[in-house]
């Protein structure tokens, strides 16, 4: 009973670091982001209005997700290296997600 509350105390703990690693990225990358963004806003490709932003986990870590409202009102969604502030894919693109 004790080593099975022990594994589940452990299990939990590393469940509640996992879901505090995201929010946790995001604010301590927030400039990244930012930046990213206004580059975006430069891209003629990406021209439109920022919908929302989303930190995404990956088997490779994690990226933001741009979504971007269109002139023609179609949604892209780019994704964006959070360590690089580089875009690595987007929707269009056939989604070059780092999973």
């Amino acid at each position: 009973m004790k080593k099975c509350l022990s594994i589940l105390c452990a299990i939990s703990v590393l469940w509640l670091f996992a879901l505090g690693a995201a929010p946790a990225l995001a604010q301590s990358d927030s400039r990244v982001l930012s930046d990213a963004i206004s580059r975006l806003k430069n891209n003629s490709r990406y021209d439109g209005r920022v919908l929302g932003t989303h930190v995404r986990r990956t088997k490779n870590g994690y990226l933001y997700e741009v979504r971007i409202l269109r002139r023609d009102d179609s949604v892209v969604i780019v994704y964006i290296d959070p360590q690089t502030g580089g875009v690595v894919g987007d929707s269009e693109r056939g989604g070059k997600r780092r999973d």
